[in-house]
């Protein structure tokens, strides 16, 4: 079917333009969601998505490289949504945190979950020098 037919049958059956017009192509980076930090788990019991100490834990991990909690988006995805997911974002670093997810880029890092950390705190230290990385990625 034509673009023009296409718009005639839509005109006809009173359709406003503005919920059929196509987004040109030039467009698109501007609906992507734009973040500092993009925080990626895998769907877990034990999630910083939702408030309490393992958000908490998390928060504080990153505000102490200077991320401010309006600078990172946190989500929780299944494995093997992640590419999928990536490119709804335009983010200038992000910190996969389960194990499954593998970087794709140089702004991607992984790190240990938080949940992890808090119970074994001999893993603080990997996780600070993956931080370390982040702040300089983010300079």
């Amino acid at each position: 079917m034509s673009e023009a037919l296409r718009s005639r049958y839509l005109e006809a059956l009173g359709v406003p333009e503005f919920l059929y017009t196509q987004v040109e192509p030039e467009n698109i980076d501007e609906q992507k969601i734009n973040t500092q930090c993009l925080v990626i788990e895998t769907q877990n019991s034990r999630s910083f998505c939702q408030p309490g100490k393992y958000q908490d834990f998390l928060l504080k991990m990153l505000g102490a490289i200077d991320l401010q909690q309006q600078d990172i988006h946190c989500i929780s995805i299944s494995a093997d949504d992640l590419s999928r997911t990536l490119g709804q974002y335009n983010a200038k670093t992000v910190l996969l945190m389960s194990k499954g997810l593998n970087p794709s880029s140089d702004q991607h890092f992984v790190a240990h979950h938080p949940s992890e950390i808090l119970m074994n705190e001999q893993l603080k230290r990997e996780v600070w020098e993956v931080l370390k990385k982040i702040k300089t990625c983010l300079k």
